[in-house]
């Protein structure tokens, strides 16, 4: 009995010493639990405000990436609006060029060729001109004149005769035929040994149009105005022997200086003739101008006889052409003027330089006209100043009696 009370009271000892061991555990036990939550807890919050964060960042590359790729799109449709305009507008320009094609152009294409030739062409023919130019030398029909341009200069009286034998020839005018001068017949070409429309436009009968290409007759009578005008009495050439003599070589002295102004003076003219003869290869030029209907039509009703006849033209005609060709022709007028699209602007820009052109190509009619006067007023200075000297000096050569 005693041996189980005291078991009883060791269990119950024991059991007093288990209950107050577990109460100290579960306070061990609940702070660590309260601890470890608040530091999930304050764990978790600030990842949560982390992850807002970043979600809100995410947010807002979203949005800027959407409005930079609408902007993206906005600028590539405009673009591509602008293509499309720009594309349009070249279409558009391509139809009003070929809509409003100018006549083919022979100075813009091959014309620079023709244009070339037709100026050394016109330059050989001027230096063929020329007194004792050997073979090179252009010959007339007329004898007498013939004999006047090419031969040695003979004394005055024989110069004067000349003068007289050729414009009885073929220049004689209706008021000496009719005077009854000696040799004087009807001509379709009167006094154009002495009318400056011989060398501008063309000798002929008063009222004709302007040829600016020349016949050979019209060609010669050119001669013989220039011949006339200039200096139609030379100082002779004297003979061999005269011409070993001091006083002969002198007087070629003299005869030379005389030359050298008079020259110049002849240049002047030979220039201008040159300029209205027909040049080599001209026929093609013409073939290629009327490829265009417009250029055809105008070539058509201002072609010089020359050029409708013999299909060739001149340096002149081809200056005068592409002068006119647009402001004076009615036909590219019509032509430019059917073009529907309104380019008014750029039609007027075009009008008014063709327009200065010609203006600047009237001009140049007028200085080529000007430096002829003046030519003729160096050679009428010359003949005055020059020839008393020089007819003494012949005086004095005769005086020798070297023959």
């Amino acid at each position: 009995m005693k041996k189980q009370a005291t078991l009883t009271a060791l269990a119950a000892a024991a059991l007093f010493s288990s209950s107050s061991a577990f109460a100290v555990c579960d306070g061990c036990v609940v702070s660590a639990v309260t601890a470890a939550a608040t530091s999930i807890t304050t764990g978790l919050g600030a990842g949560f405000g982390s992850l807002a964060t970043l979600l809100n960042t995410i947010n807002g590359n979203i949005g800027g990436t959407g409005s930079k790729t609408a902007s993206a799109v906005i600028q590539a449709a405009n673009t591509q609006r602008e293509m499309g305009i720009e594309v349009q507008r070249q279409a558009e320009q391509d139809r009003i060029a070929r809509e409003t094609e100018l006549p083919i152009d022979p100075c813009s294409t091959s014309g620079s060729n023709y244009a070339n030739q037709a100026i050394r062409g016109a330059g050989a023919t001027s230096s063929s001109y020329r007194r004792g130019g050997g073979s090179g030398s252009a010959s007339v029909s007329s004898g007498v004149l013939n004999h006047a341009l090419s031969d040695a200069a003979p004394p005055v009286e024989a110069s004067r005769r000349a003068s007289t034998a050729i414009h009885q020839q073929k220049y004689c005018s209706a008021l000496e035929v009719r005077l009854g001068y000696p040799g004087c017949s009807s001509s379709t070409m009167p006094d154009a040994d002495a009318q400056a429309e011989s060398i501008f436009t063309g000798a002929g009968l008063a009222g004709k149009t302007p040829d600016m290409t020349f016949t050979k007759d019209q060609e010669e009578a050119a001669r013989a105005f220039s011949r006339l005008s200039l200096d139609p009495q030379p100082p002779e050439s004297i003979s061999k022997a005269e011409a070993a003599t001091e006083s002969g070589k002198l007087y070629i002295a003299m005869q030379k200086a005389y030359q050298a102004n008079m020259t110049t003076s002849e240049k002047a003219m030979n220039d201008e003739i040159a300029s209205h003869m027909p040049f080599a290869n001209s026929a093609s030029l013409i073939e290629q101008i009327k490829q265009s209907d417009a250029a055809a039509q105008y070539l058509n009703a201002t072609a010089s006889n020359v050029a409708k006849s013999t299909g060739q033209m001149s340096l002149a005609e081809l200056l005068d052409f592409e002068a006119g060709r647009r402001w004076r022709n009615p036909y590219w007028v019509i032509e430019q003027s059917a073009v529907s699209d309104p380019t008014k602007l750029q039609r007027e820009q075009l009008m008014t330089t063709a327009f200065m052109a010609e203006l600047a190509y009237e001009n140049l009619q007028t200085n080529k006209f000007n430096s002829v006067v003046l030519g003729q007023i160096l050679a009428s200075l010359t003949r005055s100043n020059d020839r008393a000297a020089i007819e003494s000096q012949l005086q004095r050569v005769r005086a020798t009696n070297a023959r």
